[in-house]
């Protein structure tokens, strides 16, 4: 025993010196990918938030990888210490399953639990197979018996939340530590391999023999039958089997055959008790966050009389009795008592506005309540519409296919999956995010999942799996729907209900099936978007044409500020060349197919009205300026009707130009009268305007600050363009700066002297909602008030520098909108976000927080 207790200890020490090294080979890993990444954004917040995430990785380098095997260490020995002593794990206050627990904690713990939670969810695949062998390893040496993976102190969770904790010590903001946790875990995973490796290397060489799971022996009964498939259960019918074939079974101790790594014909060596087995059992807790060593393990006789008494006391009840054993719908509901009634069992009050399905603001409120008030609980107990879904739109119809297979499993893995199954249903169909259709739709889909656990129980780890892209791209259909009750929900519906049913009538022996069902929708999603999907890239293509405008005509003006010519020249001169006449340029370099260096000669121009300003100048060669002006104003209407700009916003440059030309105009008049009088007896009046010098007090030459061209705050947009774009709430974006807001009229006021100003809950607003709104990317949802009524819109592009918005409603309708406009849409409410991370991965948080392993006094948190 001294002998195993000094490996134990040279174990957690290699452990530690080892991940120093595995550190820094993933923050290698990490800084390289976010340089990558970084190279190939196209927005410019996402660049500075990638160079920066790279950067503070490299300063902070050499200082957590020397700290994180200290820590490690710590972590290491305090469950270590409680094991030597024969304590046993100390209990685990209750994991925090519903939103309306959320409050009691603080929020910063809770986003911290969810991160750990994910980055660890990325490593374990790539650890469990030999994490499961280096449990029973570590069990032995430290004397247990049994195989106990919670007292296991290099488990991966103690590796991630040390991590996490280093990561949350640095002062950057938390999109920052996003970034590094997702681009850490995959290099994280293969370091802990490789250290798992070496230390079940060093143990068996210490010839330490693995701890094995509580275990019975295979009663002889059992090996009288040869293997067949699990059975299954035919809808109406409650049973998988022919007539007796399940109570033959059930007689010799329940079936033997089950497609898994061990031939058919083989009988399982060992069988588990599971007739008394709770969630957070140690058989559950290594299935779920490992992969389970023991899922192939056969079923004790105890469990099946267990099951037996179940299907019998289930085959006995009725309809009306299982009902009862639902939640009770909120108050108002309407024909709640009618599982059959409308689609849905539940309508909103139609004298109801409807409200967006997700309210940012009202956070916990919003979890509680859908569309139109609050919504009933769904969940694997509650009565369907038989309607839509037939005999499985029953309680007690779904409740005897589960009992059915669970009497028909040979295997510990098997049962332990359709557990998994029956909970994540549970959790999915009572996410809000979801319309009530979408969750009974997962909760119809049950028997298919459970079926499919008999043949892949562990199918739910997989992100790739068909089973759970199913389920999410449902879901994440679903969110371009806000209304359950709109012709368009109507139609996606009603694709769904016809493969879920579909699903639900097949024989399910592999994967297969749930591919073709999720294959055949996508197609006939495609179909159904290919009209909107053209419309959209039309739009959004034009939006980036005229962001690229935009950029092509602020570095004109920027080179024509550093002309030499200059001098002299008005203002106003000034900020139309480095306005509509930079954008008529740009406008004619990207429409141009002959790749011409000056396309129309629009930037030869720029000399030509340069000098035409300079009175001196003109004065001096008059007949010049004469010959000139025709051409001169002639390529300037010409430009400015390419671009489309509206000739009221030009209209004080040339009436200063026309005065700015007039003394020459004025001297050829002069000459042409007198020339007319010396041949001519009679005497020509002059008009008094023609004799007088004009007034150029309102045009003076460019200060400084005009003579610098400064780029554009967001791109500009001709009418027409602001049309098609969807601009019913912004103001044109001519080269007039747009009105300002009440709120920037209140931020303005001067504060009292000697006194600082005072932060008004307006500013904090304000800074929320400029938060929220750069926090969208495209393809995020939002639910938009337009026109009386709530729309779902999805984001499709935004400018580089983050001014312009633009997102589309149902059939392809754009709604364009400043970075101001949506910033007051945000403020008062009427652009809100919609959550819409992945339904399966959320529901799997959920259910790894609620099945957590218990853990030591003084453990790592």
């Amino acid at each position: 025993m001294a002998l195993q207790a000094d490996v134990f200890n040279r174990c957690l020490q290699e452990a530690a010196t080892a991940a120093k090294p595995a550190l820094e080979r993933c923050m290698d890993h990490a800084v390289a990918a976010l340089q990558v990444a970084e190279t190939q954004s196209m927005k410019v917040v996402e660049r500075d938030e990638l160079a920066q995430a790279w950067r503070e990785l490299l300063r902070l380098r050499t200082g957590w990888c020397t700290q994180y095997p200290v820590d490690l260490l710590a972590a290491f020995n305090r469950p270590a210490l409680v094991v030597a002593q024969g304590a046993a794990p100390a209990a685990r206050a209750p994991a925090l399953a519903g939103a309306d627990m959320f409050s009691l904690v603080d929020d910063t713990e809770v986003e911290e639990g969810i991160e750990s939670s994910r980055l660890l969810q990325q490593v374990l695949p790539v650890v469990e197979q030999v994490l499961a062998e280096l449990d029973g390893l570590m069990s032995s040496a430290q004397g247990l018996v049994n195989v106990s993976p919670e007292f296991n102190p290099v488990r991966p969770e103690v590796y991630t939340q040390t991590l996490r904790a280093l990561l949350a010590s640095a002062p950057v903001a938390p999109a920052i530590q996003a970034l590094w946790i997702k681009h850490l875990a995959e290099p994280l995973g293969r370091e802990l391999k490789r250290v798992y490796e070496r230390l079940i290397n060093m143990l068996e060489l210490a010839q330490v023999q693995a701890a094995s799971y509580r275990v019975l022996q295979t009663p002889a009964s059992t090996n009288k039958k040869t293997g067949r498939t699990a059975g299954r259960a035919a809808p109406g019918t409650g049973s998988g089997q022919p007539d007796g074939e399940g109570d033959e079974d059930m007689a010799d101790g329940g079936p033997v055959g089950y497609v898994s790594d061990e031939p058919l014909a083989r009988t399982p060596s060992q069988y588990a008790d599971l007739s008394n087995y709770e969630v957070k059992d140690a058989l559950f807790q290594d299935f779920l966050f490992r992969g389970g060593s023991n899922a192939n393990h056969g079923l004790a006789p105890s469990y099946y009389a267990t099951i037996e008494e179940e299907l019998i006391a289930l085959k006995a009840s009725s309809d009306s009795a299982h009902a009862a054993l639902q939640p009770q719908p909120h108050p108002g509901d309407d024909d709640t008592d009618d599982p059959d009634h409308g689609y849905h069992g539940t309508r909103s009050d139609p004298r109801r506005p409807t409200l967006p399905a997700t309210d940012a603001w009202d956070e916990p409120k919003a979890w509680e309540e859908g569309p139109g008030g609050p919504s009933r609980i769904v969940d694997v107990l509650s009565q369907l519409s038989s309607q839509v879904w037939g005999v499985y739109g029953r309680a007690r119809e779904r409740a005897l296919v589960r009992t059915q297979l669970k009497k028909d499993a040979t295997r510990v893995g098997q049962v332990l999956g359709m557990e998994v199954v029956k909970k994540l249903v549970n959790q999915v169909a009572q996410d809000p995010r979801l319309l009530m259709p979408v969750r009974e739709a997962i909760v119809a889909l049950e028997p298919s999942l459970l079926r499919l656990a008999m043949v892949d129980p562990r199918f739910f780890s997989e992100e790739s799996h068909p089973g759970r892209r199913l389920m999410e791209r449902v879901a994440q259909r679903s969110f371009k729907y806000n209304d359950e009750h709109s012709p368009q929900f109507d139609i996606f519906f009603h694709s769904v209900t016809e493969a879920f049913n579909a699903l639900n009538a097949q024989e399910i022996e592999d994967a297969q099936p749930f591919g073709a069902a999720l294959t055949e929708l996508q197609n006939l999603w495609d179909e159904q978007d290919q009209h909107e999907q053209s419309q959209r890239s039309h739009i959004r293509q034009a939006m980036q044409f005229a962001e690229e405008r935009q950029a092509q005509a602020d570095q004109i003006a920027f080179d024509m500020s550093l002309r030499a010519d200059l001098e002299g020249v008005p203002g106003v001169v000034l900020d139309f060349l480095f306005g509509p006449w930079a954008l008529v340029m740009a406008h004619a370099r990207l429409t141009d197919t002959a790749r011409q260096i000056d396309p129309q000669g629009y930037g030869s121009l720029v000399t030509d009205l340069l000098w035409s300003v300079k009175r001196e100048a003109t004065l001096k060669r008059p007949g010049k300026l004469i010959t000139m002006i025709p051409g001169l104003l002639g390529k300037l209407h010409t430009g400015l009707a390419s671009l489309g700009l509206d000739p009221r916003e030009t209209e004080a440059f040339f009436s200063a130009v026309e005065k700015l030309h007039r003394p020459v105009l004025r001297l050829r008049r002069v000459r042409s009268q007198r020339d007319a009088a010396e041949s001519d007896y009679a005497q020509l009046e002059v008009a008094p305007a023609e004799t007088e010098s004009p007034d150029f007090s309102d045009i003076l030459p460019a200060t400084p600050e005009q003579r610098k061209a400064k780029a554009a705050g967001q791109p500009w947009l001709g009418p027409q363009e602001l049309d098609n774009a969807g601009f019913e709430d912004t103001l044109p974006s001519g080269p007039a700066e747009l009105s300002a807001t009440p709120d920037d009229e209140d931020s303005s006021a001067a504060p009292v002297d000697g006194e600082a100003p005072p932060a008004s809950s307006g500013d904090d607003e304000k800074h929320k909602a400029e938060e929220l709104l750069m926090g969208l990317r495209e393809g995020s949802w939002v639910d938009l008030y337009s026109k009386r009524s709530w729309l779902r819109a999805q984001l499709i592009w935004a400018s580089n520098r983050g001014t312009l918005f633009m997102f589309v409603s149902h059939g392809g309708q754009p709604h364009s909108m400043t970075k101001r406009s949506c910033i007051r849409l945000i403020k008062d409410r009427l652009l809100r976000p919609v959550e819409t991370h992945g339904v399966v991965a959320h529901a799997l948080d959920n259910l790894v927080r609620e099945s957590a392993p218990v853990v030591a006094e003084g453990s790592a948190a």
